[in-house]
């Protein structure tokens, strides 16, 4: 029955394979490397970047999470390759559930040359944007992290999420992880915190 079983993941890793290179021209490896390709965990068949930042956090430093526009598949890159051939062995053949379906999936896992994620980034910023590095000191880090209401009352709760290894608050409309979108129609309580005027502020003398 073992033998059976992984027959049948290898045959869904080479299907994998297949659609890869007929969407995105990438072709997958033998060899470890940093980088994999996650078959069916992906935003089109309702993996959230949310739940699957989970999964794969549990196995190493994720440097990168992508997950192309309604695609089956996703992309990431451990900080190591000892990490992702953790997560290739712990994960490729894996059964999850999906959180917004309760739909049970198996994941199925491929190596792929890191060259994709130089192809995959902008090499250029857009035009008029500007990135300033290490323009928030330690100390105002502290300060501006300090000024967070994060336990807030029962109208905000909904604006705090709490993920693994972070945690986030929203302002001005909730960012929902499943759809990687805002809902427009439903504002949040209150105004912006402290924090903006922090940074602003440092931004302004700058």
């Amino acid at each position: 029955k073992v033998h059976k079983m992984k027959k049948k993941v290898l045959r869904k890793q080479v299907r994998a394979q297949h659609t890869l290179m007929r969407h995105e021209g990438i072709e997958c490896i033998l060899h470890a490397t940093q980088s994999l390709v996650i078959a069916n965990a992906g935003l089109g068949n309702g993996m959230s970047r949310h739940q699957l930042l989970g999964i794969v956090e549990e196995y190493g430093l994720v440097e990168t999470l992508l997950m192309p526009p309604n695609k089956p598949y996703s992309f990431v890159k451990y900080g190591t390759t000892e990490e992702a051939k953790k997560a290739f062995d712990a994960l490729n053949g894996k059964e999850v559930t999906l959180e917004d379906f309760g739909q049970n999936i198996v994941l199925y896992l491929n190596f792929v040359e890191k060259v994709f994620w130089q192809n995959a980034v902008p090499t250029s910023l857009p035009p008029g944007l500007m990135v300033i590095e290490k323009i928030i000191s330690p100390e105002e880090e502290k300060r501006m992290l300090g000024s967070i209401d994060w336990i807030g009352n029962e109208d905000t709760q909904n604006a705090q999420k709490t993920l693994k290894h972070r945690r986030v608050k929203h302002f001005g409309f909730e960012f929902c992880y499943g759809n990687n979108n805002v809902d427009k129609d439903k504002p949040l309580p209150g105004g912006l915190p402290e924090v903006c005027d922090l940074f602003l502020e440092k931004c302004l003398k700058e």
